[in-house]
């Protein structure tokens, strides 16, 4: 299932999301599932209270960061 189907069942429709599925960030650059580029300029809308140093989280935004660290939730990711 493509990540905007996915989405557009769980996602509670605060607000309508850009037709577009960002795959990872270099800098200030996004880029789609597609290898479209973009400019950065919405970065976090909101932000989620996870705790602190629990070890599997940790790794888990470690392994996240490599590929894409942040991406407003605008847009459509896996």
């Amino acid at each position: 299932m493509k990540a905007q189907e996915r989405g557009d069942k769980v996602l509670i429709n605060t607000y309508g999301h850009f037709p577009v599925c960002i795959e990872r960030g270099e800098g200030v650059w996004m880029y789609d599932d597609e290898g479209k580029k973009y400019l950065d300029f919405v970065a976090g809308i909101a932000v989620n209270s996870l705790g602190s140093a629990h070890p599997r989280l940790v790794k888990a935004i470690a392994d996240q960061a490599e590929n894409l660290i942040h991406c407003s939730n605008l847009y459509y990711t896996d």
